[in-house]
């Protein structure tokens, strides 16, 4: 090739079919979707070790906007030879269900049990597969017996091609999804991190980041991103409130955590592959101004949203994934931190600082620090376990956290054992333990609860179709 810089643009059904050769030299650990599984006829080990935990082929799959396939279609092509319709004659549907048994150390309160059953604790319908040869969709609506009701879950919708430049292999594209993160490629970001599952009676700390699930299902966010040769990394975009239920216009100040004007968001990643092996660091952050805040420790704000100060939020971090993958092994190791810087402009306003009755903060601003490293390991996608440790440091904060020491402080970790009978079946058991829970290890809330009453047993079963 010449000194001269040139761009060859193709469908992406062409560049994609660079990545169907592709097969013979990645891994061979499509998806934790059966759908994508049925449309591009390779089984889920080619994109998956275990679901929903991605391979090299698989990240280059979603960023290529989930079209690969090979299956005849429905297609139309007008006088110029240009594509006006391409349809795939399986339309691209899926099911999940999720059920599972919870035991606690001790019940919530003395009203409640310390042991609860879901059937199912969630079940999900999915559109996830290509749209065109340039568009394709992740779309989960799922039903959950906490709320009783059915709702948006994870969405991610994309447009992406491939172009050659100067032999370098270039995916572009543009994402329109629901929840920051849910668009990424790897599994060290809050959206697809682990544990994947756990049970809805697990209590939580009181507080995390806004990126760390805050901003999920409530926001629609549009994106775009390169990947270059399937090793660097970049995206920007902006997000929205979306909430579902209601409308931001026509509920005036009783609606919470709105975002004002739009909140941008960032990603940057790099990943290195050499034979079996794979590792990627990276960062990614945010930044949300909120109106009409909601505190940790369940305080609000109702406003006029026009006029309403905000909560500032700045949530920034760094993450790294390697993975090792063999027919026979299939290791994964993640890790993550999360820095929040809280401006709080709404909570704390200054001249009521001689009269804290007026406020739902202490300080005028906090700062909030979550971490996380995992380790799993699979043998023959079969057998698998999984173990992690997790923390969250923050400000001393009394009003604005809501708890007795007056922190969200917690350490915990979680192991769990896995059954993988098939691909798309997994029988797992889970242990969370906590050491700290809300900035102490006894009597955290001043009622003589300890930190190890919340750790909890759970197991489940999940299979999709």
């Amino acid at each position: 090739m010449t000194g001269r810089r040139t761009w060859i643009s193709s469908s992406l059904l062409k560049g994609l079919s660079v990545l169907g050769l592709a097969l013979a030299v990645l891994p061979q650990p499509a998806s934790a979707v059966p759908s994508f599984a049925r449309q591009t006829g390779l089984a889920c080990e080619a994109c998956h070790t275990v679901f929903p935990q991605l391979t090299p082929f698989g990240r280059t799959f979603k960023a290529s906007g989930y079209t690969l396939f090979n299956t005849l279609k429905v297609q139309d092509i007008d006088k110029l030879k240009h594509s006006t319709l391409s349809l795939s004659d399986l339309p691209p549907i899926s099911a999940m269900v999720m059920a599972s048994t919870s035991m606690a150390t001790k019940a919530n309160d003395p009203n409640s049990t310390a042991s609860s059953t879901d059937f199912p604790q969630q079940a999900s319908l999915f559109y996830a597969g290509r749209i065109s040869d340039n568009i394709g969709a992740f779309i989960q609506i799922t039903y959950d017996d906490q709320s009783g009701s059915f709702g948006m879950d994870n969405t991610d919708i994309r447009f992406a091609d491939v172009a050659n430049m100067d032999g370098h292999t270039v995916v572009y594209g543009v994402s329109l999804n629901n929840n920051p993160t849910v668009q990424d490629l790897w599994n060290s970001t809050p959206a697809w991190s682990q544990p994947f599952i756990s049970s809805p009676a697990m209590q939580a700390p009181v507080a995390g980041a806004q990126i760390q699930g805050a901003l999920a299902g409530v926001t629609a966010g549009l994106s775009t991103y390169v990947f270059v040769d399937q090793a660097f990394y970049a995206e920007i975009g902006g997000y929205r409130s979306a909430l579902q239920g209601q409308s931001v216009a026509n509920q005036g100040d009783t609606i919470n955590n709105i975002i004002s004007g739009v909140a941008p968001y960032w990603r940057l990643a790099y990943e290195y592959d050499w034979g079996n092996q794979s590792l990627e660091v990276g960062t990614s952050g945010i930044y949300a101004e909120l109106r009409n805040p909601t505190t940790p420790g369940g305080n609000a704000i109702n406003t006029s949203l026009q006029h309403a100060l905000t909560d500032n939020f700045t949530d920034y971090g760094l993450d790294g994934q390697y993975q090792y993958i063999t027919d026979d092994n299939q290791l994964t190791v993640t890790a993550a931190w999360v820095h929040e810087h809280q401006a709080l402009n709404a909570s704390f306003v200054t001249e009521n600082a001689m009269d804290p009755g007026n406020n739902l903060a202490s300080n005028p601003s906090n700062s909030l620090d979550s971490y996380n490293v995992v380790a799993s390991y699979y043998w023959q996608r079969k057998f698998g376990a999984s173990l992690g440790f997790y923390g969250v440091n923050g400000s001393t904060d009394p009003l604005y956290f809501g708890t007795v020491s007056g922190n969200s402080n917690s350490t915990w970790g979680v192991a769990e054992v896995d059954y993988v009978p098939w691909l798309n079946v997994k029988l797992g058991l889970q242990y969370t333990l906590y050491t700290k829970f809300d900035g102490a290890t006894s009597n955290y809330d001043g009622l003589g609860r300890n930190a190890s009453d919340n750790n909890m047993l759970f197991a489940y079963l999940w299979v999709s179709f």
